[in-house]
């Protein structure tokens, strides 16, 4: 019975006076004597009734609002350009006050029916603890659009347009008023009181309730939920007074400036946050008042005079300075394009504008206000500085070479510093890194071509802005550069190439110097047919040179201003020779001498003219030069005009930096260029990996590196400190190997450059048996230069010198041995594969002659049967392998074939399977082993061949093995073995094979005539 007194008691105080919440003697009703269990929810039931009620009246007052009022508003509310914004702040205010009421109606009848229900309540059954987010954030969005309604002017402009209707209604207004509001209130205060004063006051209702809930040193169910309930709801209140205070203070500085800055400065979002005529500051020291500072919570104003100078707070930063001569600390504001100074008269006027601009950008930044808007709040936690670093965007306006651009991206202190996007107003883009407001990382840059269509298109590494190091540049014209850069010009080495599908496409491959061809390069052309390898400077042919044209003609000489000038050397495809001298087109004209292939030579003065051929006047030899054609077919070209140390330097001086810098993975790209994979690769790898991950539950391996199943990569990391822990010779060679085969590594790209700039030379046109020598010395030069890179990085263990020299190093354990290492060792033999093709055909076609009369003579040698072959050859007869051969019992010794000595001969067969020369020497090795092995087997006891015995048996190996191309084989193993073998038994052998290889083209051999003595 008292509690259903208390109810109607507190429900007469709140429909008598609903500002005012007088219940204390509701939160005692309990009897002492009740369990506290039955008190809790006892207590919880009185507070769920008391809500109720105070929400059915709230709920009840803005339907009478909604009706009187708001509707009214909004259909009063026609169109009219003037008033646009105040017309779409009045819509936006009702949605929310909808939403508002909507809500609130809702909660209300849940809880009622949860009252009705009569089961037990507790914290999570009233809203206001529950639901608290909820309650809150409507509130916060109705006050932040009443709020932008009032700043703009709203409530004058719908006084202005409804006047006459409330003159006629004024008691639509007057029943929401006390008396001393109807006689002093004009329409548009009235509007704005009722539009906020009941709301807010619901909030305080709120509050009021949740104090009663909260008793000191509660410790029941829900305390805790409680105290965070009640904290909320303080600093919901401290919001809405602060909003509403700063709205005030908004909307009277646009009524102090006047209409024309009002309509440029004024927004329905914008507040002010400091005045300097209440704080006064000044941008010079002792001028106070020359001009008028603003702070809003989106731009810092300057207002000088008749100019408006505004500071986006995203692109602000403000710093203390000391002030020596006043001793006091001023402001230093810095934004992208100048940096100035906010001097005070007084101390905390300091402190006040630097903690307003600060606490002005961090919600700027943040994109939300604080809660409450000032100071702490409940949780007195102190609001965190603006971030140095930041990410905004800029448009630049002073003049110089960004004047308009348009800058997104990551500031530090005013200036561009991380990813970001910088746009022109000529349509040139960068998107890339940025440092200290300049181009400085990897980007990629559109520059767009004066007076055409098209983009060139930049993607490499900047340096303090500009292009600086490895980089691909993609022009409009269908050109693309891949090489190094300086200081925004192409310099050091790179790839000029237009589009495969052109009709007359070029390739430059070399040197460059502020943006021209400049040094060692090879240009080849489809248009002219030529490919030209040499010297060049200011984009011009310059200096020695070679000339190869699709023909085979081969031009050697001196180039001046791209022309050939004074003496040279020409080499037509039939070996014809001419020394003497050219005219600027490569024709023979001046005094020269012509050798034939035949060996004839013509001595005299040569001229040509177009439709009469070449005419000569001088004197013919016919006789006795068999020596000189032989050296003309056989002339090497280029290898002491071009030497191979001024060749390719250009490749290397970048890892040398880069090895210099610490070979950093940072620092890779920009020193030792791109892995850049092919469609095609790349779909191969991705079927490899998905047939792998099919077989197995492992992780997807990389897509950027050919390797076996469960092989990882080798990547930079760690890629000096790799080398240095390679005690072990075998660990140091398995690690360069890897290194040399995957295309991410540092070595991996070097060497992928060197096979390009090989292929670049020595293929398609270039594919000529003259330029033979310089590119076996361009191999061996590559893998010295190789060593002398990573020699300072290698285990002192590994390098040449004496045990006492390598055991007075700290860094060595006494107890590795010392092993002697060069490039044919160790670096030779990893990379040959690589240049093989292009390499081994060089040698086919310089021994394309050799090599066809050895072949005669095997295909007549292969008509023989062995044991007539072993007869021919002089082999004794007690070292015939006739145990090896299996005869039906329709053959003969005399018939059968290709059965002696078989061991050795398909030993022998594997010399042409591998690029490395070592490898090819022991091929070598163990055929010879084969040999004695079945001489052995025959004699029934270990026997070592004597020469006299050995070459017979060489030649018949060597004869039953078909290699084709055994002399350019063998040529290749001579050039590229390793010095140190001449003169011992690596080098018996091979002589022991060029005797058989020559042996096998004796002429009685190729014409089959021993065939008649057998």
């Amino acid at each position: 019975m008292r509690i259903a007194d208390d109810f109607a008691h507190l429900t007469a105080s709140l429909m008598t006076n609903p500002n005012r919440l007088s219940c204390s003697a509701v939160w005692t009703c309990s009897s002492p004597s009740a369990p506290e269990e039955s008190q809790l929810q006892e207590k919880w039931r009185i507070a769920s009734r008391s809500l109720v009620e105070a929400e059915s009246v709230f709920v009840n007052c803005l339907s009478d609002i909604n009706t009187s009022v708001l509707q009214h508003l909004l259909y009063h509310n026609t169109v009219d350009q003037k008033w646009q914004v105040q017309m779409k702040q009045l819509l936006q205010l009702n949605e929310r006050f909808q939403a508002l009421w909507d809500q609130t109606g809702k909660r209300c009848k849940a809880l009622q029916q949860g009252l009705n229900a009569g089961g037990p309540l507790g914290p999570r059954d009233l809203y206001l603890v529950s639901s608290i987010t909820g309650v809150q954030e409507g509130y916060v969005q109705y006050f932040s659009s009443f709020t932008s309604l009032s700043v703009v002017g709203g409530f004058d402009y719908l006084a202005k347009k409804t006047s006459s209707y409330w003159k006629k209604n004024k008691d639509h207004l007057s029943k929401f008023l006390t008396t001393s509001q109807k006689a002093e209130n004009s329409v548009s205060v009235s509007l704005f009181r009722i539009l906020h004063e009941r709301i807010r006051e619901q909030v305080n209702q709120y509050t009021l309730i949740l104090k009663h809930l909260c008793q000191p040193g509660d410790q029941s169910t829900g305390a805790d939920e409680l105290s965070e309930a009640l904290r909320v709801y303080v600093d919901l209140q401290s919001h809405i007074s602060q909003v509403l205070d700063e709205a005030s203070h908004t909307k009277v500085l646009w009524k102090s400036l006047g209409q024309k800055l009002t309509d440029v400065l004024r927004s329905p979002e914008r507040r002010l946050r400091e005045d300097s005529r209440s704080a006064p500051v000044s941008l010079s020291p002792g001028k106070f008042g020359h001009e008028r500072i603003l702070l809003f919570d989106d731009v810092l104003v300057v207002l000088q005079g008749s100019d408006i100078h505004c500071y986006d707070l995203t692109t602000l930063w403000v710093e203390e300075t000391d002030d020596a001569s006043s001793e006091r600390r001023n402001l230093k504001l810095i934004t992208p394009e100048e940096i100035f100074m906010l001097y005070s008269q007084e101390a905390q006027h300091e402190v006040v504008w630097h903690w307003k601009i600060n606490q002005s950008l961090r919600q700027c930044l943040c994109g939300k206000r604080d809660y409450p808007l000032w100071g702490k709040g409940s949780h007195s936690e102190t609001p965190s500085s603006p971030p140095a670093c930041r990410f905004a965007a800029y448009t630049y306006k002073n003049e110089g070479r960004l004047k308009n651009a348009i800058y997104e991206g990551y500031w530090n202190q005013g200036k561009p510093h991380g990813k970001g996007t910088l746009k022109w107003e000529d349509e040139r883009n960068y998107t890339g890194d940025f440092k200290d407001g300049q181009e400085h990382g990897f980007g990629v840059c559109l520059i767009p071509r004066l007076g055409e269509e098209g983009y060139d298109c930049y993607k490499g590494h900047w340096r303090e802005g500009k292009m600086q190091r490895y980089g691909i540049c993609e022009y409009s014209n269908n050109m693309v550069y891949r090489g190094y850069f300086k200081d925004n010009l192409r310099h050091g080495f790179g790839i000029l190439e237009s589009s495969r599908v052109d009709s007359s496409s070029i390739r430059y491959v070399g040197h460059w110097e502020n943006d021209k061809k400049h040094g060692y390069g090879v240009l080849e052309s489809t248009d002219s047919g030529e490919t030209y390898i040499g010297m060049w400077q200011e984009d011009q042919r310059q200096g020695p040179g070679i000339v190869v044209t699709q023909s085979g003609l081969c031009y050697e000489g001196t180039f001046h201003c791209d022309k050939l000038t004074g003496k040279g050397v020409l080499l037509s495809e039939d070996n014809a020779l001419y020394e003497g001298e050219f005219t600027e087109d490569l024709q023979l004209k001046g005094k020269g001498k012509l050798t034939f292939p035949n060996g004839y030579t013509i001595e005299g003065v040569f001229s040509s003219t177009f439709g009469n051929g070449l005419q000569a006047n001088g004197v013919l030899k016919t006789a006795g030069n068999d020596v000189t054609a032989e050296n003309a077919s056989l002339l090497q070209l280029g290898v002491d005009s071009l030497p191979v140390f001024e060749r390719w330097q250009g490749i290397f001086d970048p890892f040398m930096e880069y090895l210099r810098t610490g070979a950093t993975d940072e620092s890779e790209e920009a020193f030792v260029g791109f892995h850049v994979e092919s469609g095609r690769s790349l779909r191969k790898a991705v079927n490899e990996e998905v047939a792998a991950q099919n077989q197995s539950d492992t992780s997807l391996p990389y897509l950027s590196c050919n390797r076996k199943s469960g092989e990882l990569p080798v990547k930079n990391t760690d890629f000096i400190r790799e080398l240095k822990s390679r005690w072990d010779s075998d660990q140091l060679q398995q690690y360069l190997e890897k290194s040399f085969q995957s295309p991410m590594h540092p070595l991996g790209k070097l060497l992928k450059t060197q096979v390009l700039v090989f292929r670049a030379t020595y293929s398609g046109m270039g594919a000529n048996k003259h330029l033979l020598s310089m590119a076996q010395e361009e191999v061996k030069s590559h893998a010295e230069k190789i060593l002398e890179l990573i020699t300072d990085y290698i285990p002192v263990s590994h390098r040449t010198g004496s045990q006492e020299d390598v055991t007075r190093d700290h860094l060595l354990p006494p107890a590795l041995p010392v092993e002697e290492i060069n490039c044919y060792t160790l670096v030779l033999p990893l990379i040959m594969p690589a240049f093989y093709p292009e390499l081994s055909m060089l040698y086919m076609l310089y021994h394309e002659k050799d090599d066809a009369l050895y072949w005669q003579g095997v295909v007549h040698l292969g008509l023989l049967s062995d044991t007539k072959l072993l007869e021919f050859l002089d082999v004794q007869k007690h070292l015939w392998p006739l145990k090896d051969l299996h005869l039906t019992s329709n053959q003969r010794y005399s018939l059968v074939k290709d059965q002696c000595f078989l061991s050795a001969i398909e030993c022998f067969q594997k010399i042409s399977t591998t690029a490395d020369p070592r490898e090819k020497i022991d091929t070598m090795f163990r055929t010879f082993e084969e040999i004695e092995k079945t001489v052995s087997r025959v004699l029934n006891k270990d026997y070592k061949l004597p020469m006299d015995d050995l070459l017979p048996l060489l030649v018949y190996v060597v004869s039953r093995a078909r290699i084709q191309h055994l002399g350019a084989e063998l040529h290749l193993i001579r050039d590229m073995m390793d010095p140190e073998g001449e003169g011992g038994i690596t080098d018996f052998l091979l002589t022991a094979l060029e005797s058989c290889f020559q042996h096998v083209q004796k002429q009685e051999i190729r014409q089959g005539r021993f065939t008649d003595s057998l």
